[in-house]
């Protein structure tokens, strides 16, 4: 029986990110995780944006979490000896009404290291007529399938990964060691996305999930120097495929894509670009957004072997880096004091 100090439940981007920052700090961990058992990490786009278009206004934190994404991804990217972080401007056409805001945004020092320029004119053929064009500096988007699979290898080949579906039933939160698969835990990490509702432990964090459904398309005629996004995104993803969606249901909360989401892609693509285009690939995941959209990280109020690490949400490649830092900050120290936003402690209230 191998005895370590953390078991991690879940391997997706949560999960993983924290699974590297023990693997830095020499702690000893498994991660246990069922393939069998779909990830929403790897459905989703994986785009990150500095700012939030709604209003114009920058992603909370963005400039604290863009420089320990960046470092955080490299460093992993020299680890498993392949490149999945890649730099690729927005381009957002605009109304009237927005092209004078982005501008006043532009003259703002807070704003003008992620608005590069605001165009009069299409940069780029195909594109439907604007009033102006925004472009985004600073973004792109992280290759999640490839992370995430190039990250169960290497954890597997190393023996810290055990594929199987973790058993509540065997899990008595009383005893000083949780048993599972030939190994002792001293204390547990759920790390399980949507599947934290189905969690016993902490049924009282309000998960709030919506089913995201995201087309793969093969367009020629597109340029893919920029992610083009207006009500609907297009992510160059090589040889002239992107990504293409997505789309928000609060109802359907199964994994299959549908023909009424690949219906409202469709018709907002259409209305951004003038292109022919075929669809090879219609997928769907379940998003663990959290009420108040932020994540969860923290301790359970009575079980002080037990946390949560969850609900990274849209956002979740600019946020899983610099939170993963910081539960691993909280669990070397349970006196750290996390951000009142996304201590788990909040839902007891």
């Amino acid at each position: 029986m191998k005895k370590v100090e953390f078991l991690i439940v879940g391997n997706g981007l949560a999960g993983t990110l924290l699974a590297f920052e023990m693997l830095k700090n020499k702690l000893e961990f498994r991660i246990v995780a069922s393939s069998e058992i779909p990830r929403s990490s790897e459905v989703a786009a994986g785009m990150f944006n500095p700012l939030v278009f709604k209003r114009l206004t920058k992603s909370w934190l963005v400039d604290d979490l863009f420089p320990v994404m960046k470092s955080t991804y490299r460093k992993i990217e020299l680890l498993l000896g392949q490149q999945f972080l890649f730099s690729k401007n927005i381009l957002k056409p605009l109304s009237e009404e927005e092209k004078t805001l982005w501008i006043q945004r532009k003259a703002e020092p807070e704003f003008s290291k992620y608005i590069l320029s605001v165009e009069d004119d299409g940069p780029e053929e195909n594109l439907v007529p604007a009033a102006g064009y925004g472009i985004v500096n600073g973004s792109g988007y992280l290759d999640l399938k490839l992370f995430l699979n190039l990250a169960d290898k290497y954890f597997r080949e190393n023996g810290l990964l055990i594929p199987a579906v973790f058993d509540f039933d065997a899990l008595n939160p009383a005893e000083k060691y949780f048993e599972t698969e030939n190994v002792q835990a001293a204390k547990i990490v759920f790390c399980e996305g949507v599947r934290l509702l189905e969690n016993p432990f902490f049924r009282f964090v309000k998960i709030v999930p919506a089913k995201g459904e995201v087309l793969r398309i093969h367009a020629p005629g597109l340029s893919e120097k920029y992610i083009l996004n207006k009500n609907v995104f297009a992510l160059p993803v090589g040889n002239q495929c992107f990504k293409i969606g997505s789309t928000y249901d609060w109802n359907d909360l199964s994994v299959s894509p549908t023909e009424k989401g690949m219906q409202q892609i469709v018709e907002k693509f259409e209305k951004l670009v003038n292109v022919d285009y075929s669809i090879l690939e219609h997928v769907a995941g379940i998003r663990p957004t959290i009420s108040d959209r932020r994540p969860v990280l923290g301790a359970h109020p009575v079980f002080s072997n037990l946390f949560v690490f969850n609900g990274l949400g849209t956002k979740g490649v600019m946020l899983a880096p610099f939170f993963a830092k910081e539960m691993m900050n909280f669990l070397m120290s349970t006196d750290y004091c996390l951000n009142k936003e996304v201590d788990v402690k909040r839902f007891l209230k």
